[in-house]
């Protein structure tokens, strides 16, 4: 395992190297911000039992302001009991590095693969509790992952990752039976340009594993507030299932939390 850990990062970095060499600091295209959004950045409230939850997500070009598809990931995933004076947090910290092949928009002349939105792959993505004793989870993945979907104006698709691990910490060594090796996305978007009210909104069905059994499934909803020229966006999000948080991962949970997102 060593030894395939040891040939992949050095893959990686030879690649990383070559592509900085070959493609260098691209003047065509014109980047906003080396840091932007990655995965949604969400502050949600529920039941006096789960209480609230809060996630944010950010990626970094690594070679600004070449279009290279390399990147930096970081989310911070955290549950907050901070009703009736209390205040715990429990939060999963998760660094990764990755390449994103997106459609249309990419080192190789910008090439179009039908219905995909975009591939990414992972060498090494981390996630842990941050704690040592009693709280302490971890474990070390790399993954792949596919979005596809179809249609502009109602965006219908789906997005799959599978992953497998690297090291697992002795506290959650079990966590391969209560969170699969995949997790999976169904989506509805309405991203319409004409018509007034219907430019904002998204429906998700996501799940893992067996949902009858261990694994989970999530429904998210989000939506404007009024006029899409308002910000953050209305989020209602259900989870029913396993490994919501790492610690507590192997409990089965059912919530529901309604609260804001940004884009």
């Amino acid at each position: 395992m060593k030894r395939t850990f040891t040939s992949i990062i050095i893959l990686v970095l030879a690649t990383i190297l070559f592509l900085a060499i070959q493609i260098g600091y691209s003047k065509e295209k014109t980047f906003e911000s080396a840091v932007k959004a990655y995965k949604p950045t969400y502050f949600l409230f529920g039941n006096n039992e789960q209480q609230m939850k809060l996630q944010v997500s950010i990626e970094g070009n690594l070679f600004y302001p070449a279009n290279t598809g390399l990147f930096l990931g970081y989310t911070q995933l955290s549950h907050w009991y901070g009703y009736k004076g209390n205040d715990t947090f429990y939060t999963m910290y998760q660094p990764e590095i990755f390449y994103r092949f997106k459609s249309g928009d990419n080192i190789f002349n910008n090439s179009t693969i039908p219905l995909i939105d975009y591939f990414q792959i992972s060498p090494i993505r981390h996630c842990s509790t941050g704690v040592e004793g009693d709280e302490h989870r971890g474990t070390n993945t790399y993954y792949g992952e596919i979005q596809a979907s179809i249609g502009e104006v109602l965006n219908l698709g789906f997005n799959v990752k599978g992953f497998k691990y690297y090291t697992i910490s002795s506290k959650n060594k079990d966590i391969n039976d209560y969170q699969k090796n995949y997790e999976a996305d169904i989506f509805l978007k309405i991203r319409s340009k004409t018509v007034k009210y219907l430019d904002k909104e998204e429906l998700h069905f996501k799940f893992s594993g067996n949902p009858n059994g261990k694994g989970y499934y999530m429904i998210e909803g989000k939506m404007r507030i009024i006029t899409s020229t308002i910000q953050p966006r209305l989020f209602v999000q259900y989870f029913k299932g396993y490994g919501e948080f790492m610690v507590g991962y192997n409990y089965k949970d059912e919530v529901i939390r309604v609260g804001i997102t940004l884009e």
